[in-house]
């Protein structure tokens, strides 16, 4: 991959003259690489070049789309024909006959199902993905369709979504503007407010979502689960996904990657609110073997989750959460994960402003949102179905004696004993206690625990001396903090 960008940019490096400050728009560039509309097979398109469509109207490769290292080699989009865009009507009425809406044919919409007093949410696939073969697309719709009242659309762009992967990442202009079409022809024909409009896309599909919003005077939401990073990261907001197109837009992260060129997804904050479980990288439960994944899941499944489990666990979270009622995953604001670790962030504010719920339920922050900058939140997960945990910060705060009093080393217990059920956790491994200190620590548990009845602690002494001698620590209170909460009141 590196040795790949390196030559392309060499390349680039050559055509242009060393006195311009324009990026490859030289006719030795044009010469080098063709004229992409008279080819039938993809071309690299140059600064300027355009492909005009029917109804949808052009779609021009303006300098934003161009940067030597993060977007070196740009591809026209295809024609809308070759995409053939898919939108799948499911509805109450018809939760598993689907019902093709064309913009085309109005009779088409008309006579469907849709009801334009409910709330419509578009999925919309990624890169070499397809509802034929995306369980969680099926999934998703079905999980939508038991929480409520909903038209649910499923986007299917599979035919202009093959390698090359740049050809691809072209096509996702053309998929936004059947969206933000297909949204203006149902609120023309049927009065659908575009603010009642959730598009739902993964990878490329969160960044299809962003378009379709640019082109729309207003959309109601987009969540972008695991946005694809590349081609997309580090480029200006009208390349990629941002908080602006949409009138709330929440974003997934789960496969960032510290080594840029080996993350599927982004780890750019552009959203509204933007949620980062397990750091956004390494999720539980991804080491899984292939053959267990395949017992599980069946070979195709099992194949996807060996090369991009990461990347595909965005969208299991988001299913999850639609109608998992047992625990809430709420999620901090924190400088760092390492904070969040630390047991340094359960405040959620006053107002609430410094915690969001992951998934279906994150536009509860939609009020409290900053249209000026993106929210970093974080939370910790479970590596296996449905996920989400039940945490408590919890502080240890030792006394410090009149006299003079020795240190000691050893771990502390702590047994939470809830209306469901108990857990055990060890707050420390053995180490030195120093008395007058505070201990924040974060615990998790994958049960649901009920309401807290109450707490035991226990500390464990690791000198030898302890064989012989009563040894005591002097602790001066224990703290307990729900983070599944939003509410602060329900804190105490």
């Amino acid at each position: 991959m590196k040795v790949a960008l390196y030559l392309c940019f060499s390349i680039i490096i050559k055509l242009v003259d060393s006195n311009s400050t324009e990026y490859a728009t030289t006719d030795k560039f044009i010469d080098y690489f063709g004229a992409p509309e008279d080819q039938p097979n993809p071309q690299h398109a140059f600064i300027g070049s355009k492909k005009c469509m029917t109804v949808l109207g052009c779609f021009v490769l303006t300098a934003d789309f161009f940067h030597p290292l993060y977007r070196p080699i740009n591809f026209l989009p295809q024609d809308r024909a070759t995409i053939d865009t898919q939108f799948l009507l499911y509805t109450k009425e018809n939760p598993k006959e689907l019902q093709k809406l064309d913009v085309s044919k109005p009779e088409s919409i008309k006579t469907s199902y849709l009801n334009p007093k409910r709330q419509t949410a578009f999925i919309v696939h990624g890169f070499f993905d397809s509802r034929l073969y995306a369980k969680w697309m099926e999934a998703t719709k079905d999980d939508i369709l038991l929480h409520g009242d909903y038209n649910v659309i499923i986007v299917d762009w599979s035919k202009g979504n093959g390698m090359p992967y740049t050809q691809a990442a072209a096509n996702t202009r053309v998929v936004g503007a059947e969206i933000a079409l297909m949204i203006q022809t149902l609120q023309k024909l049927e009065g659908l407010s575009p603010m009642d409009c959730h598009i739902i896309g993964h990878s490329l599909g969160a960044h299809i979502g962003g378009y379709a919003g640019k082109r729309l005077n207003k959309l109601g939401r987009i969540t972008a689960a695991d946005p694809a990073q590349p081609y997309f990261q580090n480029m200006p907001a009208s390349v990629r996904l941002d908080r602006r197109d949409a009138d709330f837009v929440d974003v997934i992260h789960t496969d960032v990657s510290s080594l840029k060129f080996l993350a599927l997804g982004m780890s750019q904050a552009v959203g509204h609110v933007d949620f980062y479980p397990n750091n956004g990288m390494s999720q539980p439960g991804c080491a899984t073997s292939v053959i267990y994944s395949i017992f599980m899941e069946g070979l195709f499944d099992a194949a996807r989750r060996f090369v991009s489990c990461n990347h595909q666990r965005a969208v299991d979270f988001f299913t999850y959460s639609i109608n998992y009622k047992k625990i809430l995953p709420v999620a901090h604001e924190c400088r760092s994960w390492s904070d969040y670790l630390g047991g340094l962030c359960s405040d959620c504010g006053p107002d609430g402003r410094k915690c969001a719920i992951l998934g279906f339920r994150a536009d509860e922050y939609r009020q409290r949102k900053n249209d000026s900058q993106s929210i970093k939140m974080y939370l910790a997960t479970s590596g296996s179905a449905p996920f989400f945990l039940n945490g408590f910060q919890i502080t240890v705060k030792l006394q410090k004696p009149k006299k003079e009093y020795k240190d000691r080393n050893g771990q502390i217990t702590l047994t939470i004993f809830g209306e469901e059920k108990d857990f055990e956790v060890t707050l420390k491994k053995y180490g030195t206690l120093t008395h007058g200190a505070t201990y924040p620590y974060l615990a998790h548990t994958d049960s649901s625990i009920g309401k807290v009845k109450g707490v035991s602690f226990t500390w464990r002494s690791s000198e030898w001396s302890s064989l012989f001698l009563t040894q005591t620590i002097h602790l001066d209170y224990l703290k307990l903090v729900p983070m599944n909460v939003v509410d602060e009141k329900k804190k105490a």
